[in-house]
């Protein structure tokens, strides 16, 4: 993330709600820079109960190869920075995922992402607003899930 993307506070009365895909699209196409593109990585966008930004954060360098309990690691960490912070708001904050990639379609590992991303909320209380991938083609937002598994 370069410095010409520092998230301006002071703009969330007027941004609209995250809770759209095609607008936390466009958050993260303007949030991920294309050097965290080519380096890859998570990027987390944590809303409040409206699904507006509240910080967005990037972590790269995922260890490699990567196993089930470092996306649950990931996770939990994600979502007890939600039920943190969301002790002082309406309940727990709200969290979008994406994975960040250089390129490629979605993937089986994408999926994987975005079930332990949908059980990790589940087990808080967090609302999982999204999940999308990132790469130097765009943004796409994965599939709605029903329910949390």
């Amino acid at each position: 993330m370069t410095d010409d993307n520092i998230f301006n506070l002071d703009a969330r009365p007027a941004m609209p709600s995250l809770w759209d895909p095609e607008v936390a699209n466009a958050a993260l196409d303007a949030f991920v820079d294309e050097d965290d593109r080519m380096t890859g990585g998570l990027a987390f966008l944590f809303c409040d109960e409206e699904g507006k930004l509240l910080q967005p954060v990037l972590v790269a360098d995922l260890p490699t190869p990567l196993r089930a309990a470092d996306r649950w690691t990931a996770l939990r960490w994600a979502t007890g920075l939600c039920e943190m912070v969301g002790d002082d708001h309406a309940g727990p904050l709200g969290l979008i995922l994406a994975v960040v990639r250089e390129e490629g379609p979605v993937c089986d590992e994408d999926r994987e992402w975005h079930q332990v991303a949908l059980d990790a909320c589940a087990e808080v209380g967090a609302p999982m607003l999204g999940m999308h991938l990132v790469t130097m083609d765009g943004v796409v937002a994965l599939p709605a899930a029903l329910r949390a598994a």
